[in-house]
């Protein structure tokens, strides 16, 4: 036995830490990914609401993502669409409003909430979101806005007294993401993407997404959850790069429990009851990573 476990140790030893993460992260890990319930619980509730942020960690998500702009007035709020149309019935742009007047409007009794029982919710601001956020639980923090939102977005978290492991902030705009990791290096920081169909390939390719998160000292990528896209090799080259990998946003518990395999930090829903009752129904633990 001596002698067979001589002989291996070179080989062990030249093995790639590609090829020894892979092993690793397979459905039967004792370890998941964190459920973060993306715009709240907003399969089971109006987007973006306390309501539906509730609801997610009602539903055992370890941290709920909003999507933030800036107000007239300056306020941070969650909001996605540059206009309140879509969920209020507000034809106003959230920066031509100020936070007062937004508060007259019902983000709760829109659209397919309108008899679900969920009128009178409000558009609400960072600030009170924070104030109700669960102990041990997080926050994704999407910025929608540009760079001018930074200045306020740290004194609101630093105000706020929260645990700064609690946040996270993420963002299409590299800007955005450069800005924050300048002023506050200690915050997680995650760049993110989708993926589009270019001259035979994927846009942006693995290795320019790196390159750029790297060059902007993003802590990690948060990318569509595409299977074209995500495979071992993908995960291979984020991990070897010393980079989180995160991916958004997934429904079907299927994909899930493939991603989780693949060994994904977080997995973003719409459905964080649904997904996590899924992953730990088949063998992927209670114990986030």
């Amino acid at each position: 036995m001596l002698i067979w476990i001589l002989l291996l140790l070179p080989i062990l030893v030249l093995m790639p830490a590609g090829c020894i993460r892979n092993q690793n992260a397979k459905p039967t890990s004792t370890r998941r990914p964190l459920i973060v319930a993306h715009r709240g619980a907003s399969g089971d509730a109006p987007e973006n609401t306390m309501a539906a942020f509730a609801m997610g960690f009602d539903r055992n998500a370890d941290a709920v993502e909003g999507d933030f702009r800036l107000t007239r007035d300056g306020i941070i709020v969650a909001m996605h669409d540059r206009d309140l149309l879509r969920t209020t019935g507000d034809p106003r742009r959230v920066d031509e409003v100020d936070f007062d007047d937004l508060q007259r409007l019902d983000a709760g009794a829109w659209g397919r909430w309108r008899d679900e029982g969920f009128t009178g919710e409000r558009v609400p601001s960072l600030e009170s979101i924070l104030e109700t956020l669960p102990k041990g639980r997080g926050v994704f923090i999407e910025v929608k806005d540009s760079p001018r939102i930074v200045p306020a977005l740290v004194e609101v978290v630093d105000r706020s007294g929260i645990d700064v492991a609690m946040i996270t902030v993420i963002s299409f705009d590299p800007v955005v993401i450069e800005t924050i990791k300048s002023q506050r290096p200690d915050w997680r920081a995650l760049l993110v993407t989708g993926f589009e169909r270019r001259d035979g390939g994927w846009s942006p390719e693995p290795g320019d997404l790196i390159q750029t998160a790297r060059k902007i000292q993003a802590d990690g990528v948060d990318v569509q959850a595409s299977l074209d896209v995500i495979d071992e090799p993908f995960v291979s080259a984020v991990r070897e790069a010393g980079l989180e990998l995160h991916v958004w946003t997934v429904d079907d518990p299927e994909v899930a429990r493939t991603l989780a395999g693949l060994g994904v930090d977080s997995i973003t829903t719409n459905l964080p009851g649904v997904i996590g009752r899924s992953l730990r129904e088949n063998g992927v633990g209670n114990d986030p990573r």
